[in-house]
């Protein structure tokens, strides 16, 4: 069987150990153990030689497909790069997405809220004032001295009459609130599908349920949940809005009452009128002062 050089196809004799034409080793005579070493060695020398006898066609062929794989992979990278972009861009439009004011219901309750809160203070402080006069109930004074008698009679029904008044207010105000307050509701709902989403897992762990039950309610659990944390979030940013509005009428106020001030210290007002004025600014300012913080606390 004829026998030809793998480099360059000149036909050779069984012989022979070395190419006539090119002078490149052949496998013949060669030890077992190294034929293994020479085949791999003589097909990387044949790729390298039918490179180098291509045409300048084909290796600008070759070039044009490199060009075009390079191009491929930049536009890949070019795309994944605008893909992070968008993605980066569209949480910051979602940071700056407008906070909308809050509902006029929602917004009833929470003043209703306040305003509970408010008579609570109120009827605490009250309290303590009723056992004070009640200690001079008993006290060798007021069975001896009848203006500190008259005095402590007249400041224990005055007493009486706001703890009436109080309660009156307290029970109309509570009539009109729900029955759990909205941020506390929030709260107990999310709780709930947190304790729904822990037991669900717990059960399937558990294998008392199926693996297509588990992913439905576990999806539907967890929708839910979201729903709810958003729905409390944009609560509090509606607060925290609101409680921005309130400081700027603060401001305001503090204003005011410092004007009123200057009128009274130039003689345009009456010591009387600016005394009257100034308690009237420093009861808002006081309210205004509690709501805030009141607000504060429900935004946390």
């Amino acid at each position: 069987m004829p026998k030809f050089c793998p480099y360059c196809g000149t036909a050779v004799k069984e012989s022979d150990k070395f190419c006539i034409a090119c002078g490149k080793p052949l496998l013949s005579n060669l030890k077992k153990e190294g034929k293994q070493k020479a085949k791999e060695q003589m097909h990387k020398d044949v790729i390298e030689e039918k490179k180098r006898k291509k045409g300048p066609k084909e290796s600008e062929e070759e070039k044009e497909e490199d060009e075009e794989e390079e191009q491929k992979e930049g536009d890949k990278k070019e795309k994944d790069k605008d893909k992070k972009e968008e993605e980066k861009k569209d949480k910051k439009e979602k940071k700056k997405k407008e906070i909308k004011p809050l509902p006029e219901d929602v917004k009833k309750q929470i003043n209703l809220y306040i305003e509970n809160t408010d008579i609570q203070m109120n009827k605490k402080a009250l309290g303590e004032k009723l056992k004070e006069v009640q200690k001079q109930l008993k006290s060798p004074e007021y069975e001896l001295d009848y203006e500190f008698k008259n005095d402590v009679n007249v400041r224990l029904e005055a007493i009486k009459t706001l703890v009436k008044d109080l309660k009156e207010k307290e029970e109309e105000i509570q009539s009109q609130m729900d029955d759990v307050f909205i941020v506390q509701k929030l709260n107990n709902e999310i709780e709930a599908k947190e304790y729904q989403l822990k037991n669900l897992t717990k059960e399937y762990r558990l294998k008392r349920i199926d693996k297509d039950t588990f992913k439905r309610l576990k999806e539907r659990y967890k929708s839910e949940r979201e729903d709810l944390l958003e729905e409390r979030e944009d609560l509090r940013e509606g607060i925290n809005k609101w409680v921005q509005e309130l400081k700027i009428r603060k401001t305001d106020l503090i204003g005011e009452k410092k004007l009123y001030k200057g009128r009274y210290s130039s003689k345009e007002i009456s010591e009387e009128e600016f005394k009257k004025k100034d308690k009237d600014y420093e009861l808002k300012l006081k309210k205004l002062e509690n709501k805030i913080d009141i607000l504060e606390k429900l935004a946390e």
